[in-house]
């Protein structure tokens, strides 16, 4: 494969090559979109086995994959994947500013307020991206880009893994940047997301020390440190901010925090106490937990009873019980015994003369004596254990039938996840559909069915873009991007494509009144992407085409003389175009000339 810069890559204009490591990467144009992109180039070695090759290009897909299913505004966009006279490529997101490599380099530790808005934005990303069960792995501050208007966007997925695909790392095998690399990671373990969690940690504490905290000047001293060496707190840093940072580096993944969203509220309370001053001492003026304080009635302490002041006096003594029979009633307070109660004397109540004494009734007696009330409270309270007992049993055993039944069913899902997801890209994708529709129906859980899905509108997708030139293709790529959007509706590149799919279709229709309507059916479209796109500055160019092919079509339903319905779709228009724009300048003459 030539390695020289070409003119195009597919619809891309290159304007000139920006980086070059493991892969190409150019600064491009994208005439159809009308804006700026990165475009990444695949670059295979001279002298590459086929094997290799092979291997080079999976991963590559797989970035793309990684990247292209995650939409949010801490991640950098994937635009596109394709090949183009054997070179493969795909489009990015053009990103300006810095990486924050660059800046750690050339200013040094930064202030706590920059370094927890950095690290806050890189975990909103993460928390996004594990939801969708992707790991990135190597998360560093080469990878890291603060753009001109402060926002932060994670890059580089090249090594990322998709839980919902087989992993393309061997056990034992080893990815990443040791500096930022976790204990697990290290070794070759399984890793889960709590991996990203401790490389965000390893940035965290960097950006206020100026330092990495497992330093060494070898891969093998790296990795020792990592393994076996706990890190010097940073110098000023508050008490409570290095026990976020001690927790995301612990050795053990399980006690790090369990997700990037408890990260985020971690570090937000412990920056709240440090403002207001409640976080404590820093770490190297904090209490050793090594230090006793001395106990005086700890054993062998030396509790001296006649040394007065300080020591605890002997536990009171009572004598006197007014509720034994045959006890006199003491008169006074007994001074010389020490917490006694006082006595109270009882006045007698005496009756006037020549009346007798009136006695009270005697108590009723009991329904049944003392003995077998005992007996039936002991004999309820063994019936109450029993039935608490079985009905303890009877869950449990439902319980563990219930997750013998799911923990099965979630086995199968996996297999036949694995069976549809990591089906060979040399078939024919017809043929991967069909597989993957066959499987489909034997889905039992939601989850599965929801990734599965997604996977088989990306394979729909690919079906489309393969017939939209062909003869007669239209229809095809028409009905396969419709099944894409049925199956992911959320994705706005299905959107996307069935808008670019109609406008091509408009170019090529002559009457105006089905011209009208192809071309208000790609600006619905393209207003549905824009719509399935949070991010403003990435909805921006689907926002622009709707805008022209609602113009498009008010200006052919115009030529018809309907000029309510021209009017109404140039409103439309105008809903979409930016501001400023040529489009809008357009809009608002046609809507002049319509008299509004």
């Amino acid at each position: 494969m030539s390695q020289s810069p070409p003119n195009t890559l597919g619809q891309y204009q290159i304007i000139r090559e920006i980086a070059r490591s493991n892969d190409i990467v150019y600064e491009a144009y994208d005439p159809l979109m009308n804006r700026r992109v990165a475009v990444k180039e695949l670059a295979v070695p001279a002298g590459t086995t086929g094997q290799q090759r092979e291997d080079r290009i999976s991963r590559f897909k797989r970035e793309a994959q990684a990247a292209g299913t995650l939409n949010h505004p801490n991640i950098m966009t994937v635009y596109s994947f394709a090949e183009d006279a054997g070179r493969i490529f795909m489009a990015l997101e053009y990103l300006d500013g810095n990486t924050l490599r660059n800046e750690l380099d050339t200013k040094g530790a930064m202030k706590l307020e920059r370094a927890v808005e950095i690290v806050t934005q890189v975990l909103t990303g993460l928390g996004h991206a594990h939801t969708k069960g992707v790991i990135h792995r190597d998360i560093k501050p080469d990878n890291i880009q603060i753009l001109s208007n402060g926002t932060v966007k994670i890059t580089d997925f090249g090594i990322a893994r998709l839980t919902f695909q087989p992993n393309l790392t061997m056990d034992g095998q080893v990815f990443g940047t040791p500096s930022y690399m976790s204990p697990e990671q290290v070794v070759g373990r399984e890793i889960d997301a709590r991996r990203d969690l401790f490389s965000v940690g390893v940035m965290f504490y960097e950006m206020l020390a100026g330092s990495k905290p497992f330093g060494g000047d070898s891969v093998v001293s790296i990795t020792y440190a990592i393994m076996n060496n706990e890190p010097a707190p940073p110098q000023g840093v508050s008490g409570s901010i290095w026990e976020v940072i001690r927790k995301a580096l612990d050795k053990t993944s399980q006690l790090r925090y369990g997700s990037a969203e408890e990260f985020i509220e971690a570090i937000k309370n412990a920056t709240t106490q440090t403002a207001l001053g409640l976080s404590g001492p820093p770490p190297s003026q904090q209490f050793s937990p090594s230090a006793q304080a001395f106990n005086p009635y700890a054993p062998g302490a030396g509790y001296n009873p006649q040394a007065g002041f300080g020591q605890a006096p002997p536990p009171p003594v009572y004598t006197f019980n007014p509720y034994q029979p045959g006890q006199q009633v003491p008169q006074g307070y007994p001074m010389n015994q020490p917490y006694a109660p006082p006595q109270h004397h009882v006045p007698t109540m005496q009756p006037p003369n020549g009346l007798p004494i009136y006695y009270p009734p005697p108590p009723r007696q009991p329904m049944m004596s003392p003995e077998t009330a005992a007996f039936m409270k002991k004999f309820s309270m063994f019936f109450v254990l029993i039935g608490t007992f079985l009905a303890v049993i009877v869950f449990s055993m439902s319980a563990i039938s219930k997750s013998i039944t799911d923990a099965g069913a979630r086995q199968q899902d996996a297999q036949i996840e694995n069976k549809i997801i990591s089906g060979d890209t040399r078939v024919p994708v017809e043929e991967r559909i069909n597989e993957a529709e066959r499987n489909f129906g034997r889905l039992q859980t939601g989850d599965s069915r929801t990734r599965v899905g997604k996977n088989l509108a990306v394979l729909y997708e690919q079906l489309g873009k393969k017939n939209i030139d062909l003869n007669g293709g239209m229809e095809s790529a028409e009905s396969s991007f419709l099944k894409a959007i049925s199956l992911d509706p959320k994705n706005p590149a299905f959107a996307a494509d069935l808008g670019d799919l109609y406008a091509r279709r408009a170019r090529l229709t002559q009457d105006p009144t089905a011209l009208a309507q192809i071309w208000q059916q790609s600006g619905t479209n393209w207003k549905l992407a824009a719509e399935n796109t949070p991010d403003l500055k990435a909805a921006a160019p689907f926002r622009e085409a709707g805008a022209y092919a609602f113009y498009y079509a008010a200006n052919a339903i115009f030529s018809t003389g309907d000029r309510t319905s021209a009017r109404r779709l140039l409103y439309d228009a105008r809903s979409l175009a930016p501001a400023g724009s040529q489009i809008e300048q357009q809009i608002l003459t046609g809507m002049t000339q319509l008299g509004n």
